[in-house]
């Protein structure tokens, strides 16, 4: 089984506001990231929050079984991937790493990178558009324990370069891919083109 973590433990300090609340046309972040997700065929998805964590899930309205909290999340973005990774099912082959401020990224292109995981279901699945790797990435489950014992300050990427030899790049002919949402000006421009 594929499962998906939203990394949404963030501080959100750029943007002003809790990104997974953040408005994109007639849902927020972190619900158009899940029914993205869940269009693409992923049931098993996981929330990682950490900053105001009990604000989210009370607007939101989350189930105790679709989050987990970073009590770390100071540390920084891998803390909250190693949350996730914790937190996993035990039959899951392989995890995306999506991040809260990419609600851009369609299902068609989850899909694409899923199919790319399921024929390589040893490699580290990577999105690429003309060379550039952006997100989301899949890791697959041999990588999990490494994850978990790592320092939490470390940068998944930093992993990631120790295993160059097991990555697959799978071409996206999309940008989405390689931006994220850090002000209400990176917001403002992507609803506006």
């Amino acid at each position: 089984m594929i499962s998906a973590i939203i990394l949404a433990a963030g501080e959100s300090t750029r943007m002003r506001e809790p990104k997974p609340l953040v408005r994109f046309g007639k849902q927020t972040f972190l619900e158009t990231i899940l029914q993205n997700f869940k269009n693409a065929g992923i049931e098993d998805i996981l929330i990682v929050l950490g900053h105001k964590a009990d604000q989210i899930t009370k607007k939101l309205n989350l189930s105790p079984d679709d989050f987990t909290v970073n009590k770390n999340y100071q540390f920084g973005q891998f803390s909250s991937v190693q949350t996730g990774v914790k937190n996993l099912q035990p039959n899951c082959t392989g995890v995306f790493l999506a991040l809260v401020d990419q609600p851009q990224i369609g299902s068609d292109i989850i899909a694409k990178i899923r199919k790319n995981f399921e024929d390589n279901p040893d490699k580290i699945v990577i999105p690429t558009l003309k060379g550039k790797r952006g997100h989301p990435p899949v890791l697959p489950k041999w990588l999990f324990h490494e994850i978990l014992t790592a320092n939490p300050t470390l940068k998944t990427s930093a992993i990631i370069r120790n295993y160059a030899h097991k990555v697959s790049e799978v071409e996206i002919d999309d940008d989405s891919i390689l931006w994220n949402m850090n002000t209400k000006q990176d917001l403002e421009k992507i609803l506006s083109s």
